[in-house]
């Protein structure tokens, strides 16, 4: 996850081998976000994302953004107010690079604001333990694959996860 435009808005951005096949739009475009409190209180938010449709040109995967590092909460709170979501795919160089990007709906900023309300997080409190926070994360994985996180949901949209030690909080943002 990274800032763009002097920070004010967040983009997914990853190499990829060839730049040039994702000039063309993809469709699906899916983002989940999902926030998760560990067993020991730490808190993960995972963007689950797919672009494509399941063919070679077909991108998924999750990032991962720690609400107690300031950096990760700005790229949140960005998320929270920005109007479209991009997607970058630059070149293993880093020398070229084409973009992607879908409006980001009211609903769905209203839904991050809502997640880092849950967190209780606010940009000047102190960062949490790394260790602590990788641990959390390999939780997170170990109970859910990222094709559950792509597939499940409720009619209205709503990430459906099932009930386990840790709270889960789901959005489908798509």
């Amino acid at each position: 996850m990274v800032g763009l435009r002097g920070g004010g808005e967040t983009a997914l951005a990853m190499r990829v081998e060839e730049v040039f096949s994702y000039r063309r739009p993809l469709q699906p475009f899916l983002l989940n976000g999902v926030g998760y409190q560990a067993k020991g209180g730490v808190w993960v938010v995972t963007l689950a994302f797919q672009l494509g449709a399941e063919s070679e040109r077909s991108v998924a995967g999750r990032a991962y953004l720690n609400p107690l590092e300031n950096e990760d909460a700005v790229l949140l709170q960005h998320l929270a107010l920005q109007e479209r979501f991009v997607f970058v795919f630059l070149n293993t160089s880093l020398s070229g690079g084409v973009s992607q990007e879908r409006v980001w709906s009211m609903e769905e900023r209203y839904r991050i604001r809502l997640l880092l309300s849950q967190t209780g997080r606010t940009v000047s409190q102190r960062s949490a333990n790394t260790l602590e926070f990788e641990q959390a994360k390999a939780e997170f994985d170990a109970r859910f694959s990222l094709s559950h996180l792509l597939a499940t949901r409720t009619p209205t949209g709503g990430a459906v996860l099932p009930s386990c030690r840790g709270a889960v909080h789901g959005a489908v943002l798509e």
